[in-house]
Order: structure tokens, then C-alpha cells, then sequence
């Protein structure tokens, strides 16, 4: 039996095994990891994650541990403050070395590793024995001194050999964010090796320019965008395929001593599909457009990504709460659409499940309606569709738009009442209600998407939301 496996499921486990694959080279598999091939990755992680050399996260990941705690630097064999644990580390020189104590500790890890079996108790993989007891110096959020808060009134928690040094190595592929750290957990093994491959690249080229500034750190604050970022850069790689239901789920975390913090985010599988469609085919302008529309901000004063960033996004935060961004699409105040009706499909598709039948059939009406208001030669019923308030107003304005083409001579029908009812005006779980705010945000998008040029010639393209009132519409508010 293997050392390792993909997927082992406990999240900083996976992150470790992550991070040592990546390390000994990008076609390595968890299957493959010997003890000598750990024994290489401990050396040549432990000289640079240290903090002499730079590697600060450590004091919020490992507190108290060889590589952060200053008593270690101190300490003399002779008169030692920690005489058990350097006699365990097999410290025999007259002071210590933090760096070797770190070798020594997972040396004494690796001499402790066995294969693994059908099920066991260790909290890292259950699948062998626990043989090792670690706190929250070794194993991040796990124990502490309130006892009380965990099992058993435990100060830690059983992990097998192979799974704490797996631990060890997880801050390679940890992402630091405002004094936190981002860890990406996945159902699908190579979404966590992208993003892993990610953060050791950023690690190796530190470690090639002697400058260690620790775990990967695109300065994100904001944990929401962060997720996005890491999303984004994950799907850069060919072997992200856009036909697997990939979900993801980052952990946002820190384990200072002064206080430890865990919030969790989680991002469905059809979104980081739409997203993985969304870079992958030639749709990222038009997203980053959407994406940017997303932020508060006076995008007049804005110089650079830096000034915006970290502001909170309603798209990325809509996304995340299954709340609908089709509004997000539209540009209002220069009557255009973001993106075109292949992106908007994507997202209406794979994100809001939405039949490809239903948006043929607006589609249809949506050019229809445009091809009226342009033979009309102004744009009184497009100001009316605009302003709409409410289900009977928006019903209304098509009654408007089904008389002007009887007017115009057109020889179909706007749609038919089997078209009506079953895909403009779907009936909803509340018969109260009815969604009649998508079909008119996707029938304007459509009309935007055929008319922007005629209505730039024609000078209607700065559209005032607060002037929507017309002379014949005689709908009224709904409760």
C-alpha cells in the first residue's frame, strides 16, 4: 500500500500531499511518494521555511513550533529550557539549530510511517492508527488551552505519522491574505494540484531570487475576491476541463495564539464551470467588464487594480448566494449590453439552469420588439420597458408592442399564449408572484444587444431612469 493518496480528505492533509507532489514535479502522484522522496522535500523546504530567511506566515500557521518560537534560538543542551523535546530531536550540538530541529521533528515523522490500511482512527485520513498526539503548534485550529471547547477536554487530536508531515509541508500551498491564510479544498484532485502549481511556481521563483517572502500572497484582504483570484488562475491550466462538475470550498483562517479565526466559503460546481467556460473561451473582457460593473467605487479616481480589489463585489458576492447577476449584464445608463446573448446564455445555462428552449423563445421576442421600436423611429416603448415596476406594467408595455406591429403590418404574432405562458411568464412555486423581472432584463439586453448602433444615430443612448412615466400606460402597481 502507498504512503498517500489523492483526496485523503482532511483539508490541510490534502495541502501537504498537494504541496509535496508539486515539489518533486508536476506529473507526480501521491501513489508514487516514498520515504526518501519526503526525506528530499523536507530538505530542501526546511532551510527556506524559516523565519531568518523571511517565511513570517509561519508564526500564524505553526505558533510555538521549532521553526517560530525565539526560546528555540536561545537554547543551550547544556542548561535547556526544553530539555525533552531537543533530547526528542536528537539536538546534540552546544546550540540549537531551529532548521534542524524542523528536519529532526519530520524525520521523526517519516520513522513512524505506515502503510495505509482499510480504516483507522487518525483524524487526517482514517485510515491508519494514531500514533502521533499534536496541538495547534503542529496541526492548525486543532486543541488549545480551553480544553473544554474540544473532545474528551483534549488539548489536540491523534494524527497518524505520514498525515503531520504532510502538515508540515501544507504552507506551500497556502494563499496569505491580510494576515489569514486561504486554503482550497476540492472534490476534484487536479483542481487542487492547479491551484497548488500556482503557489509553489511563486515559491520557487522566490526561492531563485533569494528574496523568501512565504506562503503566495496576490495581496488580496477581501476573501470573497480572493476565492475568485484563485478560480481564475486555476482555470489557466488545459487540464481544468470545462465538462467536470468541480465545486470548491476555501477555507479562510488563522491560528494565532492571540486568536484563532475559521470562516468557510463555498463555490457550487455550476459556478466554477460557468467560470471555467467563462476563461476559457475567449468570454474574459467582456466578464472582467461584468465583473468590474460589480464594485462601489468612482471609477474616476481609480488608478490602478490595487484601488478596487479588495472592495466588496456584488457579482462575486451574488455568485456566491445563488442570487441572480443578470442585472449585472446590462448597462443601463449607455443603453448596452456587457458581453453578448453567448455569454449571457452561458451564465443563464449553467449557473441559473435555465432551458435553452426558453431563451430561444425571448431571444425571438427580443428582436422582434427591437425590429418594432426601430420601424417606430423613436424609442417611447423601450423607455416604458426600462421603467417598468411591476408584472402588470411589463405586461402591459408588450400589449403596447403587440397593437404598433399590427400597426406596422408585421405577419406574425409577437409570440403565442403557449409561448406566453410557458417561457416569457413561467409560472413560479408561488402562484403570487411571477419572475417577470428576468424576462424583462433579458428581453432589454437583446433589444440593446440589435439597436445600441441605430440608438447612438438616432441620440437615445443616455437613458434617465427617473424619467419613465408615458401618457398611455394605464397599468397599475401590484400589491
Amino acid at each position: 500500500m502507498p504512503i498517500y493518496e489523492k483526496l485523503m480528505g482532511n483539508p490541510f492533509v490534502d495541502a501537504g500531499v498537494c504541496g509535496i507532489c508539486e515539489w518533486l514535479g508536476r506529473n507526480v502522484q501521491p501513489e508514487q511518494i516514498t520515504t526518501d522522496d519526503l526525506e528530499r522535500v523536507v530538505n530542501n523546504v526546511a532551510v527556506m521555511m524559516q523565519t531568518d530567511a523571511g517565511w513570517n506566515n509561519l508564526y500564524g500557521i505553526f505558533p510555538n513550533g521549532v521553526l517560530t518560537n525565539p526560546s528555540f534560538n536561545k537554547c543551550k543542551t547544556v542548561k535547556c529550557k526544553i530539555p525533552n523535546r531537543c533530547m526528542a530531536l536528537n539536538a546534540s550540538y552546544s546550540k540549537c539549530n531551529r532548521v534542524e530541529l524542523f528536519k529532526n521533528e519530520c524525520k521523526g515523522y517519516m520513522d513512524k510511517i505506515s502503510e495505509l490500511q482499510q480504516a483507522g482512527d487518525c483524524m487526517g485520513c482514517g485510515r491508519r492508527n494514531a500514533n502521533t498526539w499534536l496541538s495547534r503548534t503542529n496541526v492548525p485550529l486543532t486543541g488549545g488551552k480551553n480544553s473544554n471547547y474540544f473532545p474528551v477536554f483534549s488539548e489536540g487530536a491523534g494524527y497518524c505519522a505520514a498525515c503531520a508531515l504532510a502538515i508540515q509541508m501544507s504552507p506551500l500551498v497556502y494563499m496569505g491574505t491580510a494576515g489569514k491564510y486561504l486554503t482550497l479544498h476540492s472534490n476534484s484532485w487536479k483542481a487542487m494540484r492547479s491551484w497548488t502549481r500556482v503557489c509553489v511556481e511563486d515559491i520557487r521563483r522566490q526561492q531563485l531570487q533569494k528574496d523568501i517572502t512565504g506562503c503566495f500572497n496576490p495581496d488580496y484582504k477581501n476573501p470573497r475576491n480572493g476565492m475568485f483570484y484563485m478560480a481564475r488562475k486555476m482555470t489557466q491550466y488545459q487540464e481544468m476541463r470545462t465538462d467536470e462538475n468541480i465545486s470548491i470550498q476555501v477555507y479562510c483562517w488563522t491560528n494565532y495564539n492571540q486568536g484563532p479565526e475559521l470562516e468557510i466559503f463555498y463555490m457550487p460546481a455550476t459556478v466554477f464551470k460557468f467560470l471555467r467556460n467563462v476563461y476559457q473561451s475567449g468570454f474574459n473582457t467582456a466578464w472582467q467588464e461584468i465583473v468590474r460593473s460589480g464594485y462601489l467605487v468612482n471609477w474616476a479616481k481609480v488608478k490602478s487594480e490595487e484601488d478596487y480589489k479588495n472592495r466588496t463585489n456584488r457579482v462575486y458576492e451574488n455568485l456566491l448566494q445563488d442570487i441572480s447577476i443578470l442585472g449585472f449584464f446590462l448597462n443601463r445608463r449607455h443603453r448596452k449590453p456587457r458581453g453578448n446573448w453567448e455569454l449571457l446564455s452561458l451564465y443563464l445555462k449553467e449557473v441559473r439552469t435555465m432551458e435553452p428552449t426558453q431563451l430561444e423563445k425571448i431571444k425571438q421576442v427580443g428582436d422582434l420588439i427591437a425590429k418594432c421600436i426601430e420601424k417606430s423611429g423613436r424609442d417611447r416603448r423601450l423607455k416604458q420597458l426600462e421603467g417598468a415596476k411591476s408584472y402588470s406594467e411589463c405586461r402591459n408595455i408588450l400589449r403596447y408592442v403587440i397593437r404598433d406591429r399590427i400597426e406596422q403590418g408585421a405577419p406574425e404574432p409577437l409570440f403565442s399564449i403557449d409561448d406566453y405562458m410557458e417561457y416569457l411568464f413561467p409560472a413560479s412555486d408561488n402562484l403570487n408572484l411571477t419572475p417577470w423581472r428576468e424576462t424583462r432584463d433579458l428581453l432589454l439586453f437583446r433589444i440593446y444587444e440589435q439597436l445600441h448602433n441605430w440608438l447612438q444615430e438616432q441620440g437615445y443612448v443616455d437613458y434617465d431612469e427617473d424619467n419613465t412615466t408615458d401618457p398611455d400606460d394605464t397599468s397599475q402597481e401590484e400589491d
